[in-house]
């Protein structure tokens, strides 16, 4: 990881809630208004509780990437036994991943995390590597 960038891509007009994370990190990821990410994502089942989202919270991602035009690749992380997890801050710096981490979701971008505050230090499970369908 080259940096952390405080990105927040919502505007005034856009919904109040703090756990949206999964729709930051795809708007930030793919340059689109949140706004329109946020209606597709409700589409797909997203609520702000998650006793509420209708659905697995992996298919509203990557349903709502495809929609968007976008194709995805599972990168996973696992456990190694001695050795410590993967973090944003060992992460390769090319190419364009949407981050599940330990409770949360942010989107790296060519090495810069960019999320409303610094998870860097967060485990990450897995990413999908991202990229503009032609």
């Amino acid at each position: 990881m080259r940096a952390f960038l405080k990105s927040q891509p919502k505007t005034s007009e856009d919904i109040k809630c703090s756990k949206d994370c999964m729709i930051r990190s795809v708007a930030l990821a793919t340059d689109i208004k949140y706004s329109t990410v946020y209606q597709i994502m409700y589409k797909h089942g997203w609520r702000s509780t998650r006793t509420n989202s209708k659905g697995e919270w992996e298919d509203q991602i990557t349903n709502t990437l495809e929609e968007l035009g976008f194709k995805c690749r599972k990168i996973s992380y696992p456990a190694i036994k001695g050795e410590s997890r993967m973090t944003a801050e060992k992460m390769e710096n090319t190419g364009i991943f949407i981050l599940r981490m330990s409770r949360h979701v942010a989107a790296y971008k060519e090495g810069i995390l960019m999320d409303t505050w610094d998870c860097s230090q967060k485990c990450v499970y897995f990413a999908w590597q991202i990229s503009k369908i032609c």
